[in-house]
């Protein structure tokens, strides 16, 4: 059975290119666009992985991680932030309980390390031993991982619906790519 992982993102330019790399992996992947919807799911859902952004309509990321780390039922659920909000609001999500901290934008490779990070975290008597994805574990080549990289720098700074669904295909085609080429080596 995959493992679910919550993503909490407003923006969509990079909430749907996140959620498609994750269940290109494997991952069961569920969305919440603010802090609220995202405390409502893990009310149906447990996830195994929270991955959230600080910046959120309504409640805030970091309130969100305070709510997370003060549930009985998830406490113990890793979160990953990944925020372009500077290093002074990270050290402040680390010290509410995140576990661990990206900037935007995000480099698939250092994503990936922190996945993996993810996977041996333990909290309160509670192991993660278990946090395995269900994809490929083959290394990733460089090139098309910064080619990924290029491609998410570049659905930001999109002006037209035209571009961005340019965009959009051709980082579902590399993603793709990735994906074959992994699955290949296995």
């Amino acid at each position: 059975m995959p493992k679910t992982v919550l993503v909490v993102e407003d923006d969509f330019d990079t909430q749907y290119p996140l959620a498609e790399l994750l269940r290109l992996k494997g991952y069961s992947v569920i969305t919440a666009s603010d802090a609220e919807q995202a405390l409502s799911i893990t009310h149906l859902h447990v996830p195994d992985l929270i991955i959230t952004d600080i910046v959120l309509p309504g409640k805030s990321g970091l309130h969100f991680i305070a709510s997370v780390r003060s549930d009985e039922r998830i406490k113990s659920t890793p979160i990953l932030v990944i925020s372009g909000c500077g290093p002074m609001l990270l050290v402040e999500a680390e010290s509410v309980g995140a576990d661990c901290c990206l900037e935007k934008p995000i480099h698939i490779e250092s994503f990936w390390a922190a996945i993996e990070q993810m996977a041996g975290i333990t909290r309160v008597g509670e192991t993660k031993d278990d946090f395995e994805p269900t994809g490929p574990t083959i290394p990733y080549e460089r090139s098309l991982a910064h080619e990924i990289d290029d491609l998410v720098d570049k659905l930001r700074l999109t002006s037209s619906k035209a571009e961005k669904e340019d965009v959009l295909r051709r980082l579902k085609d590399r993603i793709r790519r990735l994906h074959a080429r992994n699955t290949h080596f296995m």
